[in-house]
């Protein structure tokens, strides 16, 4: 082989290897740009999911706040349901009450025995302010009475009120307190029952004597003199 069929060769073979390394870099570079387009695709198909996420989390929030303010609003109708029937009830006990007092003329003054109570009796708007306090906070309570028609109607008349409430009312006669008591009193603790049962009073300017309870003393109760 002549030097000049040499160089020929050497020749072709360069450029052969060049074309054999641009070809290698143009594949390179399209497998790149094919790589950079798959992840463009995978970037946005996660856009995409994530866009209908928030979407539907957005939806799923409205829902929920629809059904708050639906709740809500039946909470108001149930208070005011329960506001309505509160003053039926009231009115019908006041009602009731009259019904069976009859109208009798006003008897002469008489002499009064010492320690003798006046007729007590709760007004609709004290016995509404009662109400309006307990009816917040449910609990159960006793009502004690002493001997005598006056103090059994008057004691009536608070269990009326508490029932009306919604609470738990149980009853009892106290023959011989001790310590005596006075024409109104309350044997109350620290429970939230309790401090609701003082508001209720309070509220309704009704004077009435406090006695802390004593292991000895049931839970939450109310002692009407004679």
């Amino acid at each position: 082989m002549s030097s000049r069929d040499a160089l020929l060769l050497s020749n072709i073979v360069f450029l052969a290897l060049a074309a054999l390394v641009f070809i290698a870099g143009m594949v390179a570079f399209l497998l790149n740009r094919a790589n950079e387009r798959a992840k463009d695709r995978e970037l946005a198909a996660y856009h995409a999911s994530a866009q209908v996420r928030i979407n539907s989390a957005q939806a799923d929030a409205a829902a929920a706040l629809e059904r708050a303010v639906a709740r809500e609003a039946e909470n108001l109708k149930s208070k005011e349901r329960t506001a309505t029937i509160l003053r039926d009830v009231v009115a019908l006990h006041a009602q009731t009450l009259a019904a069976r007092t009859p109208a009798l003329a006003a008897p002469p003054p008489a002499a009064r025995l010492t320690g003798e109570i006046d007729d007590r009796t709760l007004s609709s708007d004290q016995r509404a302010k009662m109400a309006s306090v307990l009816i917040r906070r449910h609990g159960d309570v006793t009502v004690m009475n002493g001997i005598g028609a006056e103090a059994e109607r008057y004691a009536a008349e608070i269990r009326a009120v508490f029932t009306a409430a919604g609470w738990n009312v149980e009853t009892g006669v106290a023959i011989e307190p001790e310590p005596p008591l006075a024409p109104l009193s309350l044997v109350l603790g620290t429970t939230a029952q309790d401090m609701a049962v003082r508001k209720a009073f309070e509220a309704a300017g009704v004077a009435v004597a406090y006695r802390p309870r004593s292991p000895m003393d049931r839970p939450t109760t109310i002692y009407v003199g004679s």
